[in-house]
């Protein structure tokens, strides 16, 4: 779990890039969506949002083999890159900002910083080094799943919802609001101290009417956490190591079919 952990940390550090294009070129909305990223197993990157130019729809990347930066055109051609191994992350920023001018894009909307903060990661001030294969590959397991189960909880709900990572805590997740008015959120997060570890969670939220958090019911794979500040499920992925991808996978759907059905039961 800590390779998985460190090697998180690092692709957050390093998609703060994205989310700060994306919060200079895409048209704002109100919950910070314009800034969201996603892991895109198939090509095998961490990717932004479609940023219109004169010339079309661009979109930066970061190719998670090589951790190098790449402009995407709407072909998925490969437009411009920018590699990062050995450089500093202010280097690759400067080299990614001077090369905006070429797109149609206007430098001074990048000098803008963004308006969240991550933590301060020891090697956020380093060269740059390479992840290895099998540290990248657990990173890449993990995520992958996280995608998945999203679309089948997603598929259940019956609801139009986007799978994304939010560049703030960088969890993979959704929030949707259900046809009966209730907010559910669900997702895989970064260690936070909220729980020892990285975890998934399912939390729900209603305008209107305050949920009672009482007579839970048990999750057999799970937690309940309620408090001053967060109220909801958590199955932390301590709770799954060493399982075969099957069980891996299964113990989470069970988790999330139970929690989100508690919270359904609440309309």
């Amino acid at each position: 779990m800590k390779n998985y952990i460190t090697t998180d940390q690092r692709i957050h550090g390093l998609s703060q890039i994205i989310a700060k294009v994306n919060n200079s070129f895409v048209r704002q909305e109100p919950d910070d969506s314009h800034t969201n990223l996603y892991f895109d197993t198939l090509g095998d990157r961490i990717v932004g949002r479609w940023i219109e130019t004169a010339e079309g729809k661009i979109m930066l990347s970061l190719k998670l083999s090589e951790l190098q930066f790449e402009w995407l055109n709407a072909a998925y051609h490969t437009v411009a890159s920018f590699p990062s191994i050995g450089k500093k992350m202010a280097d690759v920023e400067e080299d990614i900002k001077n090369h905006l001018f070429e797109l149609g894009l206007t430098k001074a909307r990048f000098s803008d910083k963004l308006h969240f903060e991550i933590p301060d990661y020891p090697f956020q001030l380093a060269p740059i080094q390479s992840i290895p294969n099998q540290k990248m590959g657990v990173w890449k397991d993990i995520r992958s799943i996280a995608n998945d189960v999203c679309a089948v909880l997603l598929g259940h709900l019956q609801i139009d919802g986007e799978i994304r990572i939010w560049p703030h805590h960088f969890d993979t997740g959704f929030y949707l609001t259900t046809h009966n008015g209730l907010g559910i959120g669900f997702g895989l997060a970064m260690s936070d101290g909220m729980v020892d570890g990285p975890y998934y969670y399912t939390s729900g939220y209603r305008t209107s009417v305050e949920l009672i958090y009482q007579n839970l019911p048990e999750l057999p794979n799970g937690e309940w956490v309620t408090g001053e500040h967060w109220n909801g499920a958590v199955l932390p992925l301590s709770a799954l190591n060493d399982l075969p991808k099957e069980a891996y996978r299964a113990k989470i759907i069970d988790y999330m079919l139970k929690s989100v059905t508690w919270f359904l039961n609440q309309c």
